[in-house]
């Protein structure tokens, strides 16, 4: 049985199979008291089944794991390893590591195998937070009870070793800790299974791992000084035993400790093919220190050893190369940007001039300069650096800025590379397809020809162009991108898509950050086609279409094209052009803005919002949690769980980092954004808690009850600052100004009412609505402000008059929720009449109607960037839709009742939301992942908020509380209480 996501090349002793390894076990008589100690660990049934390995880059942890691996598998007692790496895509995927360990486990151990055939196939095939309970900790108790306890804990147990968990993508690593902890947490004993886990003190690492017993977490710094020194010297004396003491000591003293230093220099006096003279290494080793004297130690002393050494490697190489430095340089910063590793063969084209011809001599004779730092594998010849510290010193503005900044403006090069290395490759049916009336799987000799016609320079091409792009932020290069980005969308994007179908990979995420990039460019055609881009590849990937290719354009792009009803003009119609013979098909009475992805929750959702950077979704429910959706793929990413009744309001903290949930069990809790711990949990209010606020400096929280009052909160210390009194029925909505400066609320009273936010004075009193007002939001300047109503229209005040500029109607039911867009130009607003609606500011006119909700919208916002839309209801789902087409592009489900309120952090990566399930949790916007689930409020979450500066959430709920949660941890940092109700 093979596991998906399984990475080979993630084993510990994979490149050592293949004859060619970086990795190397520990010099003989080194470390010898850090290894008896995890041997100690790895023996005792009676320690900690989790050891924390941590260091910071260079003081050689994976060259102890690989030791101990190595001892544990001649032992027969290595149970699985996965090494990260940021050289293999597989081995720094969040989603490979489990499959990978469970995949090893399942050869060592016959009854965890019979497990995990009995586990369900729809829980291993999608990638799951529930997979180390699922495929990992829970099969293995069940293979493990029917042994006898006593011969268990007479057997010694196997281990389980996981390498550099600081590599993995986009942080994960404290996620898989969390999840690795509450999995083991939840069986009483695990018999004879460990976990040895290295990393570096990333603070989530840290923060998650602080729950471990401290006789299993070891800080290699405080290895004694004297012992480290002896340890790099007796490695030094092993590697150059023809140097005198003198000068192994010189090193050693030199080394700072650090091993990665000393492994250099190692490789720094031995060139290939070269053998020098004793004299000869120490002519290098005075050079070495004249050229690398520049360093700086404002990073610290790691960082500063290990720049001075870089400093000197590179500036020797770089001395005598004459006129071609520029070449040298170009195959470095090639090789510290790309995605994946590249053959010499596919990095010549891409490090020369369009008008020369690719010099593969040239590209092997440059790398030969840096022998010490990179090296080419004898396994897949690609090319590799010995260790991650030297692309962090290249990239790294503050350690190396006359190399940081020309390699990161190498981005605009690299996307430039791809993108004209597929408008020359890409063509229709390039693997000459026989028939679409074959699927791809029946189509003969299909792989072989793949193979042939994709290779492995458009194969990068078309993997990592976006990854590349989305780094590019010089405007020369935005502006001279955007043009040759345009004329790819014009026709080769749809063979762009043929080929990553072929590949067996998904557009969905590449198309996500090209989108993104493309917004910050005032191209409107550009953004149309990748908006078209978006929406004709979900609509191939999630039907029977995707299992023959050629259906993308006989089946998508027809169905498409009747649906759209496309002019000439537009992207789809000028795609058209290119294939006269496509069907002609007529669509009639199906809905235009179809479901590109469904979230669903199990409970009404209240309250939803996006994360700053857009890459997260957070919603509130009914059934108390708030949860993190990732936007792109639309899974859960996190639960929040506290609550004690409906979350009414989420929003994020402007930086992203924390998550604000308000809900009806009185209460207003924040929550980290990374791990779903609560953070603070604020009591006052004396009942629900229908609204929350941060304010622009994140200092104060707003929040507006069923008490009829407006209180404001110090998010330091949980005080209630202030209490705002007016107001003669329910406060239903708050907002700050975008100075601070004032406060606005909208009430059952029918009022709109703005407040003096350092005095509380009210300032103005709008009167105009006939029925509740439910959302009240300030435009981006501060000059205007929209309401919705219960009585079906959607106004617009003046905010410095107070005067009516505009009422628009077209609701046929409640308007329970609205909000300015980026820029101020739109307006959004969702109603019980199940429609989310986006009005023009200036003219008052609906300029597009979303349909797809099939209960009430409760709460809609925008994305950061303005380009998509998120929607929760009381049919349990949030929705994510398209700004500019009107077309549902995730739906995240994972609320067990209402969502009352939804908020995108400040830099647009996550959502939070709030719900009458009594939690707050946050959402990947990307991937429509629940990031993390906060539970704390007793009552609905009725509305929440992010801080300014994203670290922190606060949450109004109808318990009468006001709480503010940490979003790195999710737990509840405050706890305001003083409102007398909801």
């Amino acid at each position: 049985m093979l596991l998906p996501w399984f990475a080979p090349r993630a084993l510990f002793n994979a490149d050592t199979v293949a004859g060619a390894s970086a990795r190397r076990p520990c010099t003989e008589n080194t470390r010898v008291g850090l290894i008896s100690r995890l041997k100690q660990w790895a023996n005792s049934t009676k320690s900690s089944p989790i050891f924390w390995l941590s260091g910071m880059a260079g003081t050689g942890k994976s060259t102890v794991a690989y030791t101990l691996c190595e001892y544990w598998f001649r032992e027969h007692r290595l149970g699985a390893s996965f090494f990260c790496s940021r050289d293999d895509e597989k081995a720094w995927s969040h989603i490979s590591i489990i499959p990978t360990i469970a995949q090893q486990l399942l050869s060592l151990s016959k009854p965890f195998a019979q497990c995990i055939e009995g586990v369900p196939i729809e829980v291993i095939i999608p990638a799951s937070a529930q997979h180390v309970q699922q495929l990992l900790v829970q099969p293995w108790s069940q293979a493990t009870a029917s042994q006898a306890k006593v011969q268990l804990r007479k057997t010694k147990p196997v281990v389980v070793v996981i390498d550099a968990l600081d590599e993995i993508e986009n942080d994960q690593g404290s996620e898989l800790v969390k999840q690795l902890i509450q999995a083991i947490s939840s069986f009483k004993e695990l018999h004879g299974l460990k976990f040895l886990i290295t990393s570096r003190p990333h603070p989530r690492i840290v923060n998650e791992c602080s729950s471990i017993n401290q006789q299993a977490v070891y800080h290699i710094e405080d290895i004694d000084p004297k012992q480290a020194s002896q340890d790099i010297h007796c490695f030094l004396n092993a590697e150059l035993p023809d140097l005198s003491p003198k000068q192994l000591e010189n090193i050693t003293l030199d080394s700072g400790g650090l091993f990665i230093y000393a492994s250099t220099i190692v490789r720094y006096l031995h060139p290939p093919n070269l053998i020098l003279s004793p004299n000869q290494k120490a002519k290098r080793l005075d050079m070495l220190k004249t050229t690398g004297h520049h360093a700086t130690r404002s990073n610290g002393q790691y960082d500063f050893l290990i720049d001075s050494l870089y400093r000197g490697i590179l500036g020797e190489a770089l001395l005598g190369v004459g006129q071609e430095v520029e070449v040298v340089k170009r195959v470095l910063y090639c090789v510290v940007t790309t995605r994946h590793p590249l053959r010499v063969s596919d990095l010549a084209p891409l490090v020369v001039d369009v008008t020369e011809e690719p010099d593969e001599i040239a590209v092997h004779n440059s790398l030969q300069l840096f022998y010490s730092i990179l090296y080419v594998s004898q396994r897949d010849k690609c090319i590799y650096s010995f260790h991650k510290s030297f692309a962090d010193f290249i990239l790294d503005p503050g350690r190396s800025p006359e190399l940081a900044n020309p390699a990161k403006s190498y981005f605009g090069d690299r996307t430039r590379d791809c993108l004209g290395i597929m408008s020359k490759s890409l063509h229709f049916n390039i693997c000459h397809l026989k028939s679409s009336f074959l699927l791809d799987e029946d189509d003969n000799n299909l792989p072989d020809r793949v193979a042939t016609n994709i290779g492995s320079e458009l194969r990068y091409a078309c993997q990592y162009w976006a990854a590349h792009l989305i780094s590019v932020h010089d405007p020369q290069d935005v502006h001279q991108l955007s043009t040759v980005l345009l004329e790819f969308c014009s026709l080769k994007v749809l063979f762009w898509m043929e080929v990553m179908n072929l590949l067996k990979l998904n557009c969905r995420l590449p198309l996500h950050l090209a989108r993104t990039w493309a917004l910050q460019v005032p191209n409107i055609e550009l953004n149309l086609y990748m908006a078209a881009s978006q929406r004709l590849w979900a609509s191939f990937i999630e039907s029977p279409a995707v299992r023959s290719t050629p259906h993308l354009y006989i089946s998508s792009l027809t169905t498409e094209l009747a649906l759209t009803s496309a002019s000439d003009s537009s992207a789809l119609g000028k795609w058209q052009k290119h294939f006269p013979g496509l069907p002609s098909l007529k669509c009639r009475g199906i809905l235009r803005q179809k479901t590109l992805m469904t979230l669903k929750h199990s409970s009404p959702v209240l309250a939803v919002a996006v994360s700053p950077t857009g890459t997260h979704i957070i919603c509130g429910s009914v059934d108390k949690t708030v949860r993190i959706w990732d936007a792109a793929t639309g899974n859960e990413v996190m639960k929040m769980e506290g609550h004690s009744d409906y979350v009414q309001s989420v929003a994020f903290s402007p930086n992203g980092a924390q998550i604000v949930s308000g809900s009806a069990d009185k209460t207003v809790r924040i929550w980290d954004a990374a791990t779903g711990n609560e953070v603070t949990k604020m009591e006052g209010h004396s009942d629900c808690v229908h609204s929350v606020a941060f304010s622009p400096n994140g200092a104060q929280i707003v929040s507006g009850s069923a008490g009829k009052t407006v209180q404001i909160w110090d998010v330091a210390t949980g005080n209630e600052v202030m209490k705002m009194e007016g107001h003669s029925d329910y406060v239903r909505s708050v907002a700050f100004s975008p100075n601070g400066a004032q406060i606005v609320s909208g009430s059952d009273d029918k009022t709109v009412r703005i407040w003096d936010a350092a005095t509380g004075n009210e300032v103005m009193k709008m009167e105009g609505h006939s029925d509740y007002v439910q959302s009240v939001a300030f435009s981006p300047n501060g000059a205007q402000i929209v309401s919705g109503s219960d009585d079906r229209t959607v106004r617009i005040w003046d905010a410095a008059t107070g005067n009516e500029v505009a009422k628009k109607k077209g609701h046929s039911d409640s308007v329970n929720s609205v909000a300015f867009s980026p820029n101020g130009v739109q307006i959004l607003s969702g109603s019980h009449d199940r429609t989310v609606r986006i009005w023009d500011a200036v003219t008052g006119n609906e300029v597009t109607k979303m349909e797809g909700h099939s209960d009430c919208a409760l709460s809609v916002a925008f994305s950061p960037n303005g380009a998509q839309i998120v929607s929760g209801s009381h049919d349990g789902t949030v929705r994510i839709w398209d700004a500019v087409t009107g077309n549902e592009v995730t739906k995240m489900e994972g609320h067990s009742d209402w969502v009352n309120s939804v908020a995108f952090s400040p830099n647009g990566a996550q959502i939070v939301s709030g719900s009458d399930d009594r939690t707050v949790r946050i959402w990947d916007t990307a991937t429509g992942n629940k990031v993390m689930k906060m539970e704390g409020h007793s009552d609905c979450v009725l509305s929440v908020a992010f801080l300014p500066n994203g670290a922190q959430i606060v949450s109004g709920s109808a318990d009468k509380t006001v709480q503010i949660w940490d979003v790195a941890t999710g737990y509840e940092v405050m706890k305001m209480e003083g409102h007398s109700d909801f």
